[in-house]
């Protein structure tokens, strides 16, 4: 469930093609709902351009080289042209040259004031998957696992659409926006563990586990959160479990090259990744994950060892060392726990 370059399929559909002209209009469509990302696709737009400046001062320095070339037609610079049209697009969606996040900084520092939210449809839209997700999900599993919990007051779900483990109801706008800053200014694997423990704690609660576990398991998948994927615009999915986007999932997704392991061997292929509005959104829906019939036996384990063991064996992962690779997470790179704790 490891991740490297990222991409929002969603938003990228009108960008594959650079004969599409209808991408300026969707642009435009995008800024009325969600500033930021439209800022976002009108940087990458200038990062191609750019690119295609690029590439067609390549091509003019090279003509001289040509001139003697049967195949130096006209016809094939037209298709040469195409092709560098293209690859501009293509270029610029790898999110690898890095034009496109200073022109994005630019422009927010000058059109965006710093008290407009950038997600005005941001809340319902999450509120509204998560709501439908949370259908069908198998409350009886779900119920068993609250009955763990030491202090129901104070850590039981509210009534909120978000079924949050937390006891205020969630505003997905502001709270992305924290979320975003909190993780970006993560330097340390000790930034890392003080951001998600308040989290964990409350989660493990209700799995009935060492905090620390889940703190191990995220730290994993993220790289100590260095490495939480996003899209093909730089934004945040928060999906701090890299859990996968199947075909129970109704909320959004990214797609993101991954490496799976089939028979103990290592293989590149595209995955597709849930996205969520929050690190709590996170949270939830990992416990929600977990409410699956096949990690019945991990969530009645009695330590933590048991545990992790246990989502590997259920296929939560396809490392064959997924489980001692978070044991030894906890074993060297957590701090020793203290009678509190």
């Amino acid at each position: 469930m490891n991740n490297t370059m990222q991409y929002d399929v969603s938003k990228l559909t009108a960008q594959q093609s650079y004969t599409d002209l209808a991408s300026l209009q969707n642009i435009k469509k995008d800024g009325r709902e969600n500033q930021d990302l439209a800022l976002r696709q009108v940087a990458q737009q200038f990062e191609s351009m750019f690119v295609q400046m690029m590439l067609k001062s390549m091509r003019s320095a090279n003509e001289v080289f040509g001139q003697d070339n049967p195949l130096n037609s006209s016809e094939m610079k037209h298709h040469q042209e195409m092709y560098d049209n293209q690859l501009s697009l293509s270029l610029s969606a790898s999110n690898k040259i890095g034009l496109a996040d200073a022109f994005y900084r630019q422009m927010k520092s000058n059109y965006v004031s710093s008290e407009t939210p950038t997600e005005t449809n941001a809340s319902n839209e999450g509120v509204s998957d998560i709501s439908r997700r949370n259908t069908s999900v198998d409350n009886a599993i779900y119920q068993s696992m609250l009955s763990k919990m030491p202090t129901p007051e104070s850590i039981a779900p509210s009534n909120n659409a978000t079924n949050s483990i937390f006891s205020q109801p969630l505003n997905v706008s502001k709270q992305s926006v924290q979320d975003d800053v909190a993780l970006n200014n993560i330097e340390s694997p000790e930034d890392f563990i003080q951001m998600l423990t308040p989290y964990a704690k409350k989660a493990a609660a209700i799995l009935g586990v060492d905090y620390q576990v889940l703190i191990a398991q995220s730290a994993l998948e993220t790289g100590w959160g260095k490495h939480v994927i996003k899209d093909g615009y730089g934004k945040q999915s928060f999906n701090l479990f890299n859990i996968k986007a199947d075909s129970r999932w109704e909320g959004k997704a990214v797609n993101v090259p991954t490496i799976e392991y089939v028979n103990g061997v290592a293989n590149k292929e595209v995955a597709s990744f849930r996205r969520y509005d929050s690190i709590e959104e996170s949270v939830n829906d990992y416990l929600q994950f977990l409410t699956q019939p096949r990690y019945e036996k991990a969530l009645a384990s009695t330590n933590s060892s048991d545990f992790i063991h246990g989502l590997q064996n259920a296929g939560y992962a396809t490392d064959p060392r997924y489980a001692d690779k978070i044991q030894r997470i906890i074993d060297t790179a957590l701090p020793k726990k203290s009678t509190q704790n």
